[in-house]
């Protein structure tokens, strides 16, 4: 069907009225009709607002999916002095629902109408030029090969640039060049410097101070293999508990740092060890 073929005597009326016209839903681009023509060329006999209103409103029709709303400013009758501009609400529908309205209409020009909307689009699809089967080809190696490059950015590219090992069951995650250390949980610290005896809830306050130290020291908060519990690495545990918030936590049978092996507290990194 050409693009330009006479419009059919039987479409010509309810087609001057209702102009199907390229226009904006949303993000693209589609045939559009103007609601208010449309209540026009159905000869509804509701006032247009209460009619367009009712209707989204029943039928579920969604805005930017459906049709897009918009202000116009009408012109003034100039045979009147006193009359002035006006700003009215405007409706652009998509061919779909112009022609779902229509038919809801349930007379002779909704069926009229639908049947004008119809041809219309068979008109656009025939007018649209045809691609070859290279290019369909074409187009569907260059979306595999964008949907491969995401799949290998998301999921292996991150694996590749960070060195993962376990150590003492701990998945530790470090920068390249960064010697192994122990790291453990804040319960496995709280163990290891002695308090055996914890009150409800330490573990997890532990675990969030270690955690914010971490980040001030420029330190990589790792995760437990199973579980995913948070593990911290021992020069940050050393500085918590041997100077830091944490040594108040400790037994009263530790003496001093020296008595735990404790590590003077370093100087804070501006950002992870390299």
């Amino acid at each position: 069907m050409s693009a330009n073929l006479p419009i059919p005597a039987e479409f010509a009326e309810i087609a001057a009225i209702c102009v199907a016209a390229e226009g904006m839903i949303g993000n693209r681009s589609a045939l559009t009709v103007n609601a208010r023509d449309l209540h026009t060329g159905l000869q509804v006999r509701r006032d247009f607002s209460n009619w367009i209103k009712g209707r989204v409103s029943r039928f579920g029709f969604v805005e930017h999916q459906d049709f897009e709303s918009y202000a116009d400013l009408s012109s003034p009758d100039l045979a009147s002095p006193k009359a002035r501009a006006q700003e009215t609400k405007e409706y652009r529908l998509t061919l779909d629902m112009a022609k779902e309205l229509s038919m809801v209409e349930n007379n002779e020009k909704g069926r009229l109408a639908r049947r004008y909307f119809i041809w219309r689009e068979q008109q656009a699809l025939s007018a649209q030029p045809s691609v070859s089967v290279a290019e369909i080809e074409r187009r569907m190696m260059q979306a595999l090969g964008g949907m491969v490059k995401s799949v290998v950015n998301k999921q292996i590219t991150p694996k590749i640039e960070q060195l993962s090992q376990k150590v003492d069951g701990v998945l530790a995650v470090r920068p390249a060049g960064v010697a192994v250390t122990s790291s453990r949980t804040a319960r496995g610290w709280l163990q290891h410097y002695g308090v055996v005896k914890r009150k409800r809830g330490m573990s997890q306050r532990v675990s969030s101070a270690l955690k914010s130290l971490s980040f001030r020291m420029g330190y990589v908060v790792s995760q437990t293999a199973e579980e995913g519990k948070l593990c911290f690495h021992e020069v940050v545990a050393n500085a918590y508990f041997g100077v830091g918030a944490g040594r108040h936590l400790l037994p009263k049978t530790v003496k001093d740092q020296k008595e735990m092996g404790l590590e003077p507290a370093p100087s804070p990194f501006t950002k992870t060890p390299a």
